[in-house]
């Protein structure tokens, strides 16, 4: 696994048709190197979703430039792409019935010829990927009989067998309860201090005040970027969010009904 550098220079995305378009982000700055995790947070429809996918070279910036390595993700060939850049969107694919190893097999694809089959090297490193994950008893159930933390930890093990250096997640925590979710960030921390890069949309500022090194707040009063400590303050998230907020051991939201 190399090492990489994602570049994000004055970046902007419009959503929106015609006369109804208009800008989500505009005048992004970011940089992200091996060992960073970076929290991705915001109001519901502020861009997170798509700036994920602006990231994963899935759509193109509609002024900037996102560049992984001084290229252009848009330039790169998919499937060269796909071997540096993991992503796992807020909805994934109804898997149905594939047994669980099948499908984190999938992840081998990138690094295998067009008519070539995953052999027992590839199953190899599907069976380490899950026992990373703490889902090692998942291999031979299907996707469909799995709860959604488990999902999640499967998805998270597909992603590991491409030995991309950079994963990309949109809100792997959404809809878990707290234990399943406290195992699917506990998974991504080693990977993190192994040297990979961590983007991940959270919706939950708290986990990401304990998770995340740097964050990009995408507020109702435009885009701030900076050190966890520096952006998730009382006067930022306030702005931000459109709430009060009292920071004590927890960060604790308080809707102001007069505005």
């Amino acid at each position: 696994m190399s090492a990489l550098h994602l570049t994000v220079r004055s970046v902007g995305l419009e959503v929106g048709r015609d006369t109804a378009r208009r800008w989500l982000i505009r005048g992004l700055e970011l940089d992200v190197r091996a060992g960073d995790w970076v929290a991705v947070v915001g109001p519901s429809g502020a861009g997170k979703s798509t700036l994920l996918r602006a990231l994963a070279g899935l759509r193109a910036p509609d002024e900037g430039r996102i560049a992984l390595d001084d290229q252009a993700l848009t330039a790169m060939v998919p499937r060269a792409r796909a071997r540096r850049i993991a992503y796992l969107p807020q909805h994934g694919e109804p898997w149905l019935e594939l047994p669980v190893r099948e499908l984190v097999l999938l992840g081998r694809l990138p690094h295998l010829g067009r008519l070539a089959r995953p052999g027992p090297r590839e199953r190899e490193l599907a069976d380490a990927a899950l026992a990373q994950v703490g889902a090692a008893a998942l291999a031979e159930r299907a996707w469909s009989s799995l709860s959604g933390g488990e999902r999640q930890r499967v998805m998270l093990a597909r992603m590991l067998i491409t030995d991309a250096p950079l994963l990309l997640l949109d809100e792997p925590t959404t809809g878990l309860d707290i234990g399943a979710a406290a195992r699917m960030l506990a998974a991504c921390a080693p990977l993190v201090a192994s040297g990979r890069a961590i983007v991940m949309a959270m919706h939950d500022l708290e986990l990401a005040r304990q998770h995340a090194r740097t964050v990009v707040c995408l507020g109702r009063d435009g885009v701030r970027v900076g050190a966890t400590d520096d952006v998730l303050t009382v006067e930022h998230v306030a702005r931000a969010f459109d709430v009060h907020v009292r920071i004590g051991p927890r960060m604790i939201f308080e809707v102001d009904d007069t505005r």
